[in-house]
């Protein structure tokens, strides 16, 4: 950029609104099964169950928890949903809801006291007398059922069900998820439950908000008592198993440069802000780490590990490129090299072997405590470039990702994180298959999937091969292209909640090409340089892939937070995918996918291969003149309980928020008509997360809550605008939105997944004179509709970053802009 200006954060453009969403969605009815023999089957069937419960009681021990009652399978109607608001009542416990083939399965637990419950429902409904407008009471509930069974062990069992031990002696670590209910200890009912069937229980659990989570050792002959024993199972899982950590390099000569780059940094003596790195541990002994780690910055996940490992030197290698960037510019600049971070070193890998088979999510978090413990003033980025083989159900959470989730968000300390995690690495490339065919079929790995996280995959500029020993091999992936190793959620099972990931993409080196064209290998020419784990001896070392682009972006994030300290974490990460654009080969990606697929379906495409391009960490710090960033950092409860004209207290959609926008309107009106110009939005909120696998769908999804963004249209009036958005607004004769909806990147289908949303419009400069107007507004989640936990009464935070670019560099609207936000700090004053 030509010139360097702070991007402008604004307060006071905004206004309030009661709201209610215009947007309603619909299940597909339920249909009218024939009453009677459907209704006496279900009658039948259930008083059957009853009877084989009560058998199997008679010899029974007694239960651990005080809630005695039956654990029922509902498998639904082959296409239709099943009713899950009737079967989480309190009458019945909805526990998990699956999906086999196409019918929906709810396991139910229903109480001891409420087994009566059911057969008084399907009396009513096969009473005429008690037929309602619809048809005959309980009609949704009764006819979207065919059949009922007893749940054993695999009921509970969410993972891939090709995962579940086929021997019923082999014993395995499970993670054991229970509920929590008033007056349990679910730690002491995992230990009873231990103890009773013979398992061990591990040394680590994880508590969310309604569930914890323990790590037991049993076989599954031992488990088969569980649902018996305890009403307040919820679901099993099988323990992770060790991450991979990637560490593909050769070793690099060693240079003479190390002592002239320490001479030159000028380290800040204020710095108060880390990337922590949470790896193999960092060697604060090395001559150049040295500069920004120490020992008191340095913790173990196990006390009696060394801080560093000189052997498996990943974390070593990534403090590197989160302290320097690539280091080969470092070393051969002649000048001062400023720094303004610091790095921490958190160890969650063990020196040898793997970590016993406990929960991944709290080394992590637990770990990341101990950081935070020793210097609680710090303002953190959490670097993970360690991750696991995907769930078979790729994009699904898991009690890893959930974790950081949680963590992040802040539900339990008020304290909200920003995590940066690779996307994973393609480990088996080949070499007569276009790698973007691959990075389709490698799906991003265990945790990169958090909704909270900024997840980095890799893209390329290197193509130079200058290195004699591969002399004609060519680089595998051509300029700025997806590098050869990345990975993609493209063809994650569960892609129609899941967020796009990743978000972003960073330089991660190259792969090489043999002259037959029959090998792949990595090369030292088309890798980045950075630091070894070595105090002494071989000094410098090559790193690459996502691993690599991951310690690019968290150096990103802590220049941005150091620049901007009245910035939240979701403004950081916001800024990041804003400042992100696809290159000219990846726009090239997109025309060919263009040509085979639906436009939407070729930009999800993108979306899940590259996300939002190439980080800009220029224009992720800085305005210019002609290229104005604004930034507003607000709250927003989305839920509200009022009784309606129905009387019903259910917590409902809240408000919505109105930004104005200092906006330099008679400027853009003045520009030439065919000049070009762009408006970017990005809206950026941290989720708490709801892991426990119900379905994810309806009440039980696992975000908290949503919010969107919705930009006012060029031609369209204020008052139009609202009552497009809002059923509440006070419109006459409103029957549709007015102006123009066109120019959108993805537009307001595609930008809605996961927790972080950003478009760019591009038109004439008249029209964006037009569009100064956004509403951020609230959409459901589970808060809303678990009503008992009282989360609906939370407040919550976004960032809303909005970029003007006008191509003429002598244009300057930045200054009017400025004016006119100063003019309002004056007044508020």
């Amino acid at each position: 950029m030509p010139d360097q200006k702070r991007h402008l954060l604004i307060e006071g453009f905004l206004s309030n609104e009661d709201f209610r969403s215009r947007r309603t969605g619909r299940n597909p009815a339920i249909p009218l099964q024939d009453r009677i023999p459907h209704g006496q089957q279900l009658s039948a069937r259930y008083a059957d169950l009853m009877q084989q419960y009560d058998g199997k009681r008679q010899n029974a021990e007694p239960p651990i928890t005080e809630d005695v009652g039956i654990f029922v399978e509902i498998v639904g109607v082959p296409g239709i949903k099943l009713p899950l608001d009737s079967l989480d009542t309190r009458d019945f416990r909805l526990h998990a809801c699956r999906k086999v083939g196409d019918r929906e399965v709810a396991l139910v637990f229903i109480p001891e006291t409420r087994r009566e419950t059911f057969q008084r429902k399907v009396t009513q409904y096969l009473d005429p007398d008690k037929d309602g407008k619809g048809g005959p009471r309980n009609h949704n509930l009764i006819d979207s059922i065919a059949e009922m069974r007893l749940a054993d062990l695999r009921a509970f069992w969410t993972d891939d069900p090709s995962l579940f031990p086929q021997d019923s002696n082999q014993q395995i670590w499970w993670e054991l998820w229970l509920k929590r209910r008033n007056g349990e200890d679910p730690q002491i009912i995992a230990a009873q439950l231990s103890e009773r069937i013979g398992g061990r229980l591990g040394n680590t659990s994880l508590s969310f908000f309604d569930s914890m989570v323990f790590l037991i050792r049993a076989s599954s002959q031992q488990l088969e008592r569980a649902p018996e024993l305890i009403s307040s199972l919820e679901e099993l899982r099988r323990a992770k198993e060790t991450p991979n950590v990637l560490v593909e390099s050769s070793p690099k000569e060693q240079r003479e440069w190390a002592d002239d780059l320490a001479a030159r940094l000028k380290i800040s003596d204020e710095a108060s802000v880390s990337v922590a790195i949470l790896d193999t541990g960092v060697n604060y002994n090395h001559p150049l780490l040295s500069s920004v780690c120490n020992q008191p910055q340095s913790e173990t996940w196990q006390p009696q590990w060394p801080r560093y490992d000189e052997v498996n030197d990943h974390g070593s290698r990534q403090a590197g490129l989160a302290t320097f960037g690539d280091l080969h510019d470092a070393l051969v600049s002649r000048s001062e090299i400023p720094l303004q971070h610091r790095i921490e070193s958190g160890r969650i890998l063990p020196p040898r072997g793997a970590n016993d088979p406990e929960l991944y999510g709290a080394i992590t978090v637990g770990t990341a405590y101990k950081l935070e413990a020793t210097r609680p003033e710090w303002r953190r980025v959490y670097s993970l470039a360690v991750t696991a083989d995907s769930e078979k159900e790729g994009g699904i959470p898991t009690s890893w990702s959930a974790e950081i989730d949680q963590f992040s968000s802040g539900a339990e300390d008020g304290r909200q994180r920003l995590f940066v995690i690779s996307a994973g690495n393609n480990r088996s490339l080949l070499p007569n298959v276009d790698h973007w065919e691959q990075l389709h079929l490698a799906e991003i790995e265990d945790p990169a999937q958090a909704w909270n996280a900024l997840t980095v995959g890799a893209y390329t500029e290197k193509t130079t091969n200058d290195d004699p020993s591969f002399d004609g091999w060519s680089p595998f992936a051509r300029a700025g292209d997806a590098a050869p190793a990345s990975r993609s959620s493209v063809n994650w099972s569960w892609k129609k909640q899941a967020p796009y990931k990743p978000d972003v993409v960073a330089e991660g080196g190259n792969r090489l090409l043999s002259p037959d064209g029959t090998t792949v290998s990595d090369a030292d020419s088309v890798s980045l340089l950075t630091t070894s784990g070595k105090t002494a001896g071989q000094l410098f070392e090559v790193s690459a892939d996502t691993s690599a682009a991951c310690a690019l972006v968290s150096r990103q994030a802590a220049i941005l937070m150091d620049e901007y300290p009245d910035y939240w974490p979701e403004t950081v990460r916001g800024l990041l995918a804003h400042s992100a654009e696809w290159t000219e080969r990846m726009w090239e990606r997109f025309g060919v996918l263009s040509g085979h697929h639906s436009p939407k379906v070729a930009k999800e495409t993108m979306l899940r291969s590259v996300g939002y391009g190439v980080t800009n960490l220029e224009r992720a710090r800085y305005s210019a003149g002609h290229e104005l960033t604004l930034v507003a950092q607000d709250h927003l409860q989305p839920f509200t309980k009022n009784a309606d004209a129905s009387g019903s207290t259910d917590p409902k959609l809240n408000e919505m928020q109105l930004y104005e926008l200092p906006w330099p309107a008679d400027i853009l009106r003045q520009l030439a008509p065919e000049l070009e110009v762009k408006l970017r939005v990005t809206l950026s909120y941290f989720i708490e997360p709801n892991p426990g696998r119900r379905g994810y769908r309806q009440r039980y999804s696992y975000q908290s809550h949503g919010l969107r963004f919705e930009v006012i249209r060029p031609g369209q009036s204020l008052e139009n605008f609202r009552a497009f958005i809002n059923a509440l607004a006070d419109a006459e004769d409103y029957i549709g939105p007015e102006g123009d909806a066109d120019g959108w990147q993805f537009g307001p289908q595609l930008r809605t997944r996961g927790s972080l949303h950003s478009d760019v419009w591009t038109g004439s400069a008249a029209a964006l004179a037009d569009m100064q107007t956004i509403a951020v507004y609230p959409v459901g989640g589970w808060w809303k509709y678990r009503a008992a936990q009282d989360r609906w009464q939370n407040s919550v935070r976004y960032s809303l970053i909005v970029s003007i670019e006008v191509p003429d560099e002598t244009v300057d609207i930045y200054s009017v802009v400025e004016n006119i936000v100063q003019a309002q700090v004056e007044i508020a004053v």
